[in-house]
C-alpha cells in the first residue's frame, strides 16, 4: 500500500494513469456488485465482475519498481528520504532493469564516516572519476537517446555538479529540469543516472566559499576533447589563490541546494533561474543586526557578481532595484544615509550612486 501511495503522490503521469485506471475499475466493480446485491439483478453482478477482470488485466501489464530518491517533509516537519515508485511495462528488457538497479545501489556507496575505509563500490567510483576518457562514449546520437530514455524536457538546463555525498556524485556534468512538484537531474556519469527531488525541499541556495582544491587532480576527464567536455567546459568552477600564506592549493566557491548537491559558480545561475531561488549567504555580514535588509541584498548580489554568476548588467539591475525600493521605504533618514554610506565604504556602489539616491529620496 505504501508503494502505491508513493506512486500516486510522486509518480509521473503514466504511473498515475496506470494505477488510477486499476483503482477506478475496482471501485466501479465493487459499487456495481453491491447494487446488484441490493436490487437482485444478476446482470449488474456480471458487469461488476467484468470490471474486476478488466482491472486485473490492466494490473498485469505493468509492475511497480523503485525509482529515484525523493525528499519528503514528515508530519513534524522533519526531512525524510523515501523511494519514489514508478511503473515498468511488462515485456521490457528485465536484464537491463536489473542492471539499472545494481547500478543504483553502487552509486549509493560512500566513504565510511568513522573509519575512513572505502567500500568496494567507492573504489570503483574512484576509478571512474580518475578515468580521463569516461565521457568518450558519448556522441550526439548516444546523448539524444539518453535524453529520450530519461524524458528530459526541452527547457532543461546544463549544469556542473562538483560533488554530493548523499547521491555519490563527483565532478559530474548534468541536465536539470522541473516537472510540476519534482526536480529531475540527469547525471552524465559513465552510465547515465537520474535522480529526483521534491521541489518543496529546495527553498534557497547555500554558499560554500573557499573550498580547497588541487586543480591538477580535479576534473581530469575534462582534459580530453569530446562532446561532453566541449559542451560543459564553460561550467567548470573558477579557482582562486588561497588566502593562507604559502598554501599551494587553490580554492573554489560552490553553491549548494538540498540536500548537499554542490554546484559550480559557473552553473548555479541556471538552477536559480529554473527554480526561482533566492540567494543570501550566512556570514557575519548577513547575521549583523547593525545592517538592514537592503544592504544585505546588495551585498549578496555583489558576491554573485564577483563569482561570475551575475554579469555587470545583472548586478547593476539588482542594485538599482534594491535602492529604488529603499528610496520609498519607511525608515529614518539617518538609517537611509548610513546605509548608502556603508554601501560606498564596502565598495558595493560608487559615491555617484549614493549622491544620486540621496537626492532622489529628497
Amino acid at each position: 500500500m505504501e508503494r502505491i501511495w508513493n506512486a500516486l503522490r510522486y509518480g509521473d503521469s503514466e504511473t498515475r494513469k496506470s494505477i488510477g485506471s486499476v483503482i477506478i475499475f475496482i471501485v466501479i466493480g465493487i459499487v456495481i456488485i453491491v447494487i446488484s446485491g441490493l436490487t437482485g439483478k444478476i446482470g449488474l453482478f456480471v458487469v461488476g465482475l467484468l470490471c474486476g477482470v478488466i482491472a486485473l488485466i490492466i494490473s498485469q501489464t505493468f509492475t511497480l519498481v523503485d525509482d529515484d530518491f525523493v525528499a519528503e517533509v514528515g508530519k513534524e516537519g522533519e526531512k525524510d528520504s523515501i523511494r519514489s515508485v514508478s511503473v515498468k511495462k511488462i515485456g521490457g528488457n528485465s536484464s537491463s532493469a536489473k542492471k539499472d538497479n545494481s547500478a543504483k545501489k553502487k552509486n549509493d556507496g560512500s566513504y565510511e564516516e568513522d573509519t575512513g575505509i572505502k567500500k568496494n563500490d567507492d573504489i570503483s567510483k574512484e576509478n571512474e572519476y580518475s578515468d580521463a576518457d569516461r565521457f568518450g562514449h558519448y556522441n550526439e546520437q548516444v546523448l539524444k537517446k539518453v535524453k529520450k530514455k530519461h524524458h528530459v524536457k526541452k527547457d532543461h538546463r546544463p549544469i556542473m555538479i562538483d560533488h554530493s555525498k548523499t547521491y555519490g556524485i563527483r565532478e559530474c556534468p548534468a541536465f536539470i529540469w522541473r516537472v510540476h512538484s519534482k526536480v529531475y537531474i540527469l547525471l552524465l556519469e559513465k552510465e547515465p543516472r537520474k535522480i529526483c527531488i521534491s521541489r518543496d525541499m529546495i527553498h534557497h541556495v547555500d554558499y560554500r566559499p573557499g573550498m580547497k582544491a588541487d586543480r591538477a587532480k580535479e576534473y581530469v576527464a575534462f582534459h580530453k576533447e569530446n562532446l561532453i567536455t566541449s559542451v560543459f567546459s564553460q561550467y567548470l568552477p573558477d579557482y582562486y589563490s588561497s588566502k593562507v600564506k604559502n598554501d599551494p592549493l587553490k580554492v573554489k566557491n560552490l553553491y549548494m541546494i538540498y540536500p548537499d548537491i554542490c554546484i559550480t559558480n559557473r552553473s548555479i545561475a541556471q538552477v536559480m533561474d529554473l527554480l526561482y531561488l533566492n540567494f543570501m549567504p550566512e556570514d557575519k555580514i548577513t547575521k549583523s543586526d547593525k545592517l538592514n535588509g537592503y544592504f544585505k541584498r546588495i551585498y549578496a548580489a555583489n558576491i554573485l557578481y564577483k563569482d561570475k554568476v551575475y554579469s555587470i548588467t545583472e548586478y547593476k539591475d539588482a542594485v538599482e532595484k534594491t535602492l529604488g525600493e529603499m528610496v520609498y521605504a519607511e525608515m529614518p533618514e539617518r538609517e537611509y544615509s548610513a546605509t548608502l554610506a556603508n554601501l560606498v565604504k564596502g565598495r558595493l556602489i560608487s559615491q555617484e550612486y549614493a549622491d544620486y539616491y540621496l537626492e532622489h529620496r529628497k
